[in-house]
This record gives structure tokens, C-alpha cells and sequence, in this order.
């Protein structure tokens, strides 16, 4: 079984996740950002990033469908989405990591989305929604075994 590297992160508080780095350009604290009117609830709004202005999916409500401040981001992962950008606003990054291509106890982040909210992306962006479908849930077991083979080296 082939490992990739993944960019492991919480899109809210209990979860982890992981996104393949080859869509990854760098995460980054939080920037300002602008609300966008008529934005889907998971769009934070836009932010200025290395000088373009890209969008910012707030990770938690599109993982949960509601805004809770208590999983406010701390941390963005910026996504190469073809030619632009587009930023991921996380509870934190955990790191990179190298995964497993298929694992069963791995799914997929959308899976839990919020209702609609994949429709709404498809609409608004196919070519985001199919990087993000890259993402994967990670179990706390499959994380603790990983965890546990970096300590061992």
C-alpha cells in the first residue's frame, strides 16, 4: 500500500482530517477577511492573500452547517484550486504526514457536510468541491498508530 503526504488538521473541535499536500500551497494564520453578500453560510467572505483576493470556506460550518465560536479557525490552509487559490479556515493543523492511499477506516470529510451544503459548492465551484472531496476523516485509532510510527523513528 503507497503513502502520500497529507496535511493533517481539524476542521473543528473533535474532528481530524486530511487533505493530500500535492492541493496545498501553505497554511498561514488567519487574515482579515471581507463578508461576501449572498455567500452560502460556509463562506467566511474574501481575504487579500499574497496579493489576490481568494475565498475563505470556514471548515467547521461546512463540516457541521452551523458557525460555533468555539471552533473558531486558528489556522488556513491555502488550496491551489487550477489557476486561483482558495482558503480552507481550520480549527488547527496537526502537520503532514504521510497516509495510506486506501484505508477503510478513512472517510470522506464531505460525507459528514452539512445538507446542501455540497450542492451549494458544486454550484459555486466544482473544481473546489473536488479538491475538497480529497480530504478524508481520520480516525483517532488510525491517528494514534500514525502518531505512534513518527515516535518510533
Amino acid at each position: 500500500m503507497t503513502a502520500a503526504l497529507h496535511v493533517v488538521f481539524r476542521p473543528a473541535r473533535g474532528a481530524l482530517a486530511a487533505l493530500p499536500a500535492r492541493h496545498v500551497r501553505e497554511t498561514m494564520r488567519p487574515l482579515p477577511i471581507e463578508p461576501l453578500a449572498g455567500a452560502p453560510s460556509f463562506v467566511a467572505g474574501a481575504a487579500i492573500v499574497r496579493g489576490r483576493a481568494v475565498p475563505v470556506v470556514d471548515a467547521a460550518t461546512l463540516f457541521s452547517g452551523a458557525r460555533d465560536e468555539r471552533d473558531a479557525a486558528t489556522r488556513w490552509i491555502a488550496i491551489v484550486v487550477g489557476d486561483r487559490d482558495a482558503v480552507l479556515a481550520v480549527h488547527s493543523v496537526v502537520g503532514v504526514r504521510a497516509l495510506a492511499a486506501t484505508n477503510d477506516a478513512v472517510a470522506p470529510l464531505l460525507a459528514r457536510s452539512a445538507r446542501g451544503a455540497i450542492a451549494e459548492l458544486s454550484t459555486l465551484d466544482g473544481e473546489l468541491l473536488a479538491i475538497l472531496q480529497t480530504a478524508k476523516l481520520v480516525d483517532e485509532e488510525v491517528w494514534r498508530a500514525i502518531a505512534g510510527q513518527d515516535d518510533a523513528r
